[in-house]
């Protein structure tokens, strides 16, 4: 038992955890509170919120709403008066009950706790985009032997200034111009300590005096590689590139709050863009559903995260809150997609479905949910075994 104890403590395990229950927490909390802000606006009561689940461990009414935090902290709720539409209510109560709003108003309470994920993913990325995030500078960190860098004479330290006459600092833009003029011959702008260019092709075009000088730029012609590979989605993908990776060398690029907005927004369209792609692409069957991942690999995903510093921990935390948001529009029974999808039926049909047909529905939900977390903690459990 104390061998399991030591071992439990002295891996990851206990950072992972720790780190996934921060990650749902800040998520689930934020995205219950948008739900319950706007049935605040609404004027539906607030019977409970809570931080965590199961037993209350503190809890204080204030004005009509129990505010608490209880034992599981794996997110948190909030509880409407007259979310079951069969619930007995006084007549008093009726006027504030969730379940005789209108199909509108329904809608947007239900629809703000995705929107709410949005907004959490947007106000870090603007802080972490605005705070300055560490770019790779155009610096080779290593060269592959047998490849066209190798060949043409390039080595490790050297910092690529120009592709084709564009100046460049950034390894992204030299990735991007390798790719752009790859099928030609490609001239590249180099900076190298002159003490490190003996017994290099470069060396020849270089005056030896001794010292670290990198006040001369030389041009060298290199044709990239075109290899062929899969990307992420697994899919084969074609690319150039001529055998070099980048150094470690980072600067701490920031903007100004507005730049920094722009740049959040764009990096939570691209998130979604990417989930829902991935999505179809698993639905094409162009994925195998084994790569689906669950709590375990977030939980060590979230370990990882935390590891690598706050910035990355936060930027993991928005990519999950989009995540979050845009599957619980999913219009399945249980999820806030399903509820939606309801409230636009009531809109049509005007007058809700049967609360039989609800509850029935949302059984279904429940139970295909409950199915779909079995088999991804099933892939999580196989994965790390086989790892």
């Amino acid at each position: 038992m104390v061998n399991i104890l030591q071992s439990f403590f002295s891996s990851g395990i206990l950072i992972d955890i720790l780190a996934f229950v921060i990650v749902v927490s800040i998520i689930v909390v934020f995205h219950e509170f948008g739900h319950f802000i706007v049935a605040k606006m609404l004027g539906v009561k607030v019977e409970n919120f809570s931080l965590g689940f199961g037993p209350k461990l503190i809890s204080k009414k204030i004005g009509e709403t129990e505010y608490a935090v209880s034992a599981l902290p794996l997110g948190g709720y909030v509880k409407l008066l007259g979310e079951d539409p069969e619930e007995e209510l006084s007549p008093e109560d009726e006027k504030r009950s969730f379940s005789k709003l209108s199909p509108f108003k329904k809608f947007l309470i239900v629809f703000f706790g995705p929107v709410f994920n949005f907004v959490l993913a947007l106000v870090i990325l603007t802080i972490i985009f605005s705070a300055g995030k560490p770019i790779l500078k155009s610096v080779v960190g290593k060269v592959m032997k047998g490849y066209p860098a190798a060949a043409a004479g390039l080595k490790k330290g050297d910092i690529i200034t120009s592709v084709n006459g564009k100046k460049i600092w950034k390894w992204s833009s030299l990735a991007a111009y390798i790719q752009k003029y790859g099928k030609h011959t490609i001239a590249l702008g180099v900076k190298r300590p002159i003490n490190a260019a003996s017994n290099n092709k470069i060396a020849k075009k270089l005056p030896i005096t001794g010292k670290t000088d990198y006040s001369k730029t030389f041009l060298i012609n290199i044709k990239p590689r075109l290899v062929s590979g899969l990307n992420i989605f697994k899919q084969k993908i074609t690319r150039y590139i001529i055998g070099i990776y980048p150094s470690n060398v980072t600067v701490n690029q920031g903007s100004n709050i507005f730049s920094a907005f722009y740049s959040g927004l764009k990096e939570v369209w691209f998130i979604i863009y990417i989930t829902i792609f991935s999505v179809y692409m698993l639905i094409a069957g162009k994925i195998p559903a084994t790569d689906l991942g669950g709590p375990i690999m977030i939980a060590q995903l979230s370990g990882r995260a935390a590891s690598m510093g706050l910035s990355q921990f936060f930027y993991f935390i928005a990519v999950i809150s989009v995540n979050i948001g845009l599957v619980n529009l999913f219009p399945i029974p249980a999820l806030d997609g399903g509820h939606i999808l309801f409230s636009f039926i009531e809109m049509i049909r005007r007058r809700p479905l049967s609360p039989k047909f609800q509850e029935n529905a949302a059984k279904i939900g429940f139970a295909f949910l409950i199915m779909l977390l079995l088999f991804v903690s099933y892939n999580d459990i196989m994965r790390n075994i086989k790892t």
